[in-house]
């Protein structure tokens, strides 16, 4: 069957989504069993991660893989090989999938150059990170209601979208949906291209609560990527880009990719509030990574309508 690296959801249409929330809802209520039997899964993680690592290992494990982890200190990386070098590696050893997260932006795009075997983009510095995108819609369509529903919705994306590559696959994946999309930051941590995208920027997130938005989708204040001083504090940035329990009393729905920083980017009494979806994107990570595991190696069929 043919297989396919899963790097960005740049050109990805409204189908193509529908497709992996689709066979991600088949994994959620069992339909698929043991799909990766036989398959052997290289989760290669060069940079930290919780919520990525464990959700792809389950997933993996849980559709009938073997499973191979490599981090950094743990492989030749350490002792000065290059990436490509591990993957060619990888490659001639027979892995059928490699899942990679690497700190420097497009680095799955260039791994799936020196490799016959699909590689899953599992975040790259500050490139993308297309399987958090596709948790949130899957996260976010439970709760409007199906896929559907979130045609003509608005979602703010409040904070750091300068170094966030959740922001980079998000908004794509927003707009594919057809949800309205705008930006709420402040300017030094909008890239430079911003005006480009065509996408209102607010200047708050009761600026964005005014515009009309359903969705407060809040991003980590990523402070160890920042070369200068980009806020004039963690203070002055939570009270215009921070959520608190306030923002949600008009209904809003809170969303945050994690980590948090509570207190920063939300309150810590919001994260496990009715109103948050939090918990929700963390609990769709296994069956999504579980469906774009399967496409990616070829092991399930097309399921969209």
């Amino acid at each position: 069957m043919e297989t396919r690296s899963f790097l960005t959801l740049e050109d990805a249409s409204r189908e193509d989504l529908r497709e992996v929330l689709d066979l991600a809802r088949a994994f959620a209520e069992g339909r698929f069993v043991d799909s990766l039997e036989n398959k052997t899964v290289c989760l290669a993680f060069f940079e930290a991660s919780t919520r990525t690592a464990v959700s792809f290992e389950l997933a993996a494990r849980r559709s009938g893989a073997h499973v191979i982890s490599l981090s950094e200190k743990g492989s030749a990386i350490a002792k000065g090989e290059s990436l490509i070098d591990t993957v060619v590696t990888l490659d001639r050893l027979g892995v059928d999938a490699i899942v990679l997260r690497h700190q420097a932006a497009g680095a799955a795009a260039l791994a799936s150059r020196h490799t016959s075997a699909p590689v899953i983009n599992a975040g790259d510095g500050c490139g993308q990170h297309p399987t958090q995108a596709l948790l949130d819609l899957y996260a976010l369509s439970d709760a409007m209601g199906g896929f559907e529903g979130l045609q003509g919705r608005r979602v703010a994306v409040v904070g750091d979208v300068l170094h966030s590559r959740v922001a980079r696959s998000v908004i794509p994946g927003f707009l594919q949906a057809g949800m309205e999309v705008a930006l709420v930051a402040p300017l030094t941590l909008l890239p430079p291209d911003a005006e480009s995208l065509g996408l209102p920027v607010l200047s708050s997130v009761d600026e964005a609560l005014e515009w009309g938005a359903d969705v407060l989708y809040m991003l980590r204040l990523q402070r160890e990527r920042m070369a200068g001083a980009l806020i004039p504090s963690v203070a002055e940035y939570a009270r215009f880009y921070g959520v608190s329990r306030r923002h949600l009393e008009s209904g809003a729905l809170a969303m945050h990719p994690g980590p948090v920083n509570r207190g920063v980017e939300i309150s810590g009494d919001v994260v496990l509030d009715a109103s948050s979806l939090i918990p929700d994107q963390v609990a769709a990570g296994v069956c999504v990574r579980s469906a774009v595991l399967a496409l990616s190696t070829g092991a399930a069929h097309r399921v969209a309508a």
